[in-house]
C-alpha cells in the first residue's frame, strides 16, 4: 500500500469510527500527544483528552454520520514521514431531542509515520454550511491554514 493510500485509509477509519460513535476508535488514528482543534469547540491535546471529548460530543445523538466527499494528501519530500492533507467532509445526523442537523466542513491535517504506521498528529475542523433543522448558517473557507500542494 502507497503512503497515499495508508493515509486515506486513516481518515476512512476516522470516520467509520465517528459515525459508529465509537470515541476510543476515532482516539486511536491520533497519535497519544496528538491534538485536535476546532474554533468553536476548543483544542484537546492527548488521547485520554481525545476520548472524552469525543465521548462528550458523540453522545446524545440518534445518528450521526460522517461522510469524506473529497481529501488531498501531501506526503513531505524531505521527511516521508509526515504529511499533510485536506478533507471536506458532510456530517448528517439527529440528535437525541430531534434536532436535524447537516453540517459541511472541512479537517486541515498533519500526520505522521510511527514505527510503520500513519496516525493524525493534529487535526483542525472547520464547519462551513450548516443547517439545523432547515435554517442555513455559513462560514468562508478559513484564511489561516497552509495551502496544501
Amino acid at each position: 500500500m502507497t503512503d497515499d493510500q495508508a493515509i486515506r485509509s486513516l481518515v476512512h477509519r476516522y470516520a467509520d469510527a465517528a459515525s459508529r460513535r465509537d470515541p476510543v476508535g476515532v482516539a486511536c488514528t491520533i497519535t497519544t500527544e496528538g491534538t485536535w482543534y476546532a474554533p468553536d469547540l476548543g483544542r484537546f491535546a492527548g488521547r485520554a483528552a481525545m476520548v472524552a471529548f469525543f465521548t462528550s460530543m458523540l453522545d446524545g445523538w440518534n445518528v450521526f454520520l460522517q461522510a469524506l466527499m473529497s481529501g488531498v494528501v501531501v506526503v513531505d519530500d524531505a521527511n516521508p514521514d509526515c504529511a499533510v492533507g485536506r478533507w471536506f467532509v458532510q456530517e448528517t445526523g439527529q440528535r437525541a431531542e430531534g434536532t436535524n442537523l447537516i453540517i459541511s466542513g472541512v479537517y486541515h491535517d498533519e500526520y505522521t509515520r510511527e514505527d510503520g504506521s500513519w496516525l493524525i498528529r493534529h487535526r483542525r475542523y472547520d464547519p462551513l454550511l450548516r443547517s439545523t433543522d432547515g435554517h442555513v448558517t455559513a462560514q468562508p473557507f478559513p484564511t489561516d491554514v497552509p495551502a496544501i500542494g
